[in-house]
């Protein structure tokens, strides 16, 4: 018994150290916490959009309109911007299959035959 209990211990021990260099390695909580923001802001405002309103080019959108100012660089709006970002291209991946890059400046992903 008493040796059945120090594997297990061992076991255990060994997973919480593989787990900690995992979260360090690989970022998973701040990765989670990012996770989290992108699926409430999908489940706010993406998730009930039409199509019209996510079927364009959003990387080139924000290229254009997202930063107009140096005033977001650094702030927590930008970071909300990116967020949302990141639901809007999650969601054209759901719906549409892969992620509408503008690169015929048709600026809408309905302005041809996909």
């Amino acid at each position: 018994m008493m040796r059945e209990q120090k594997v297990k211990t061992g076991v255990l021990e060994e997973k919480e150290k593989k787990d900690i260099i995992a979260k360090k390695l690989y970022h998973t909580d701040e990765i989670k916490e990012i996770m989290n923001k992108v699926i409430k802001d999908y489940i706010e405002q993406v998730a009930l959009m039409k199509d019209e309103e996510i079927g364009y080019d959003r990387g080139k959108w924000m290229a254009e309109f997202g930063y107009d100012s140096n005033e977001y660089t650094n702030s927590e709006e930008a970071y909300e911007i990116d967020i949302h970002s990141c639901a809007i291209i999650l969601e054209q991946i759901r719906r549409f299959g892969r992620i509408w890059y503008d690169m015929k400046h048709q600026h809408h992903i309905f302005d041809s035959n996909k």
